[in-house]
């Protein structure tokens, strides 16, 4: 009879009750606990974004200088023989060094250069002799 203390309703209730307040207790932190660490992965898919969107765009920026250069051997292909010998038709008709440059897609100094270099080397009477025209 020493338990009989057990058997009393009044004590089994609020044993009940006090379960149920702790199970409340232990719910409301896990789930302050689920919160936080929700908002933690947010905060951290927001700086991976972040972080993405910054390689993506240094991305997109390197392929456009990587085009860029990939154009520019395009352009600036070798002066082959036959475009010296019409970018000199073309100075011999009395067409400017930037329409020149324009026309047979080289730059603008090449031509410059090839035209100083062709001054140079022939005098002008005998440049239009040599070209043919």
């Amino acid at each position: 009879m020493q338990f009989a203390w057990i058997l009393n309703p009044i004590l089994q209730y609020a044993m009940f009750a006090l379960a149920l307040a702790a199970s409340l207790v232990f719910f409301a932190s896990i789930k302050r606990e689920v919160c936080r660490y929700r908002s933690n992965c947010n905060r951290q898919v927001e700086a991976s974004q972040a972080v993405v969107e910054k390689v993506v765009a240094e991305v997109a920026a390197l392929r456009g200088e990587l085009d860029q250069i990939r154009l520019v051997p395009e352009q600036t292909a070798e002066l082959t023989l036959t475009r010296r010998a019409q970018a000199l038709r073309m100075c011999n008709r009395g067409e400017s060094a930037a329409t020149i440059a324009a026309a047979l897609r080289t730059p603008r100094n090449e031509i410059d250069l090839l035209l100083k270099l062709q001054k140079l080397a022939c005098p002008p009477a005998q440049t239009t002799a040599a070209t043919g025209d």
